[in-house]
């Protein structure tokens, strides 16, 4: 009885490995005949990130470059009435900086007389004025064109004077001229004028009788 439960012993022990063998080949074969699930759709690419563009904001000194080239664009195209409305309506430009600007350039178009010192002095008070800043640099160009521009203008004026003397002084002498030119025409009108003297009696006598 003993040797035949021992025998059974030894023979299950043999067959253990292929049972175990035979267990992973049913398995393989039960995970080959499953279902395969289907596939998941693929997902639709995504758009690029947006690139960060930086846009500079313009400086205070550029703002003010661009208000004063606009503004000059609009004045050159006004006529000297309108050009005299637009200084009236600005008043003395006391408003802002951009304003007391704005009349310092119109005055420069008039061509009035003490038009150019007047702006000169409204481009000094944006100098002095240090909430300004951003306008120093135009008030500083436009003073020195502005002090050019009188020069010139101070010269141009000098070399007419002097042509107006040079032209009075020669149309003074010219009347001199003149006046003695018609003092000689006096003298020789008043010489045509006088009658030829008649012959003396000498010489009535020495005249020789006519033949009978």
């Amino acid at each position: 009885m003993c040797m035949q439960f021992f025998d059974l012993r030894a023979r299950l022990a043999q067959s253990r490995p292929s049972l175990a063998s035979a267990c992973l080949i049913a398995a393989g074969i039960c995970a080959a005949c499953a279902p395969v699930p289907p596939a998941s759709p693929a997902l639709p690419a995504l758009p690029p990130a947006p690139t960060a563009v930086y846009v500079p904001l313009p400086e205070p000194e550029d703002m003010a470059a661009r208000h004063l080239l606009a503004y000059q664009a609009v004045l050159l195209q006004m006529s000297t009435a309108e050009l005299s409305r637009e200084v009236t309506r600005l008043g003395d430009g006391s408003a802002s900086s951009a304003a007391t600007m704005d009349l310092a350039l119109a005055l420069r178009f008039t061509r009035a007389n003490g038009d150019l010192v007047r702006a000169q002095g409204l481009l000094e008070r944006v100098l002095n004025n240090s909430s300004a800043e951003a306008w120093h640099g135009l008030a500083r160009l436009l003073s020195t064109r502005y002090a050019d521009q009188r020069r010139l203008e101070d010269q141009v004026e000098r070399l007419n004077q002097q042509l107006r003397d040079t032209q009075r002084d020669n149309q003074r002498k010219l009347d001199q001229l003149n006046e003695k030119l018609e003092a000689l025409k006096s003298i020789e009108r008043s010489l045509n004028s006088r009658p030829l003297p008649g012959p003396t009696p000498q010489e009535s006598s020495a005249q020789p009788m006519p033949r009978p």
